[in-house]
């Protein structure tokens, strides 16, 4: 952790933001196949995206575990672009909303704990009345390209996010849009045990 502490530090005086930006809460395990899980909680922050970027280096993760109430969308970017890079699978374990749910639809297979709420909205600014801002939104639709989902389905999640062009944002639900595109999608019991090996198994 003390490491994590000071990446955050470096990337804070590089970035020339503000010495109070603290980063996600990561911890590691390893599952029963032997693989390793990184679990990554708390709001997402403008240092984490290299922080991730670092201990995926040192660690070689195989699934993410998440949980969050959402946070910095440049971050969930680049975080997302390194699990669908690295073929990495998402678990979403709590709550998981905006940015965190960002990062969840990059994983290779997607997995969710029952009863776990996933939802997400458009890109916003940080003081805003709720409208998608137009940068966030040309990195939103550059980040669906680059997980390969379709214009298409951008459309689809305007619409869920829209309420049909009704309101200007809000939250909607990403376990049935991730149904709705057909999106590799797996619901675990809270005390189970996903296994990239185990699935891969004949």
């Amino acid at each position: 952790m003390k490491e994590l502490v000071l990446l955050c530090g470096a990337a804070v005086a590089a970035a020339g933001l503000c010495p109070s930006v603290e980063a996600a809460d990561y911890s590691y395990r390893t599952n029963a196949m032997g693989e390793v899980v990184l679990t990554l909680s708390g709001p997402i922050t403008p240092v984490d995206g290299a922080i991730f970027l670092h201990e995926v280096n040192r660690r070689q993760p195989r699934i993410v575990e998440l949980e969050g109430p959402g946070g910095d969308l440049m971050s969930a970017v680049r975080i997302g672009v390194i699990i669908h890079e690295r073929d990495m699978w998402t678990h979403a374990i709590g709550a998981c909303r905006s940015a965190c749910a960002y990062i969840w639809i990059a994983g290779l297979h997607m997995l969710a704990n029952d009863g776990v709420e996933i939802s997400n909205h458009l890109p916003v600014t940080l003081v805003s009345d709720g409208r998608p801002d137009s940068r966030g939104m040309a990195l939103f639709g550059w980040y669906l390209g680059k997980l390969n989902i379709s214009v298409e389905m951008l459309d689809a999640f305007l619409e869920a996010a829209t309420a049909r062009g009704t309101i200007p944002n809000q939250y909607f639900d990403m376990l049935a849009f991730a149904d709705y595109w057909n999106a590799p999608v797996e619901m675990v019991r809270s005390d189970g045990e996903p296994s990239i090996a185990a699935a891969q198994a004949p």
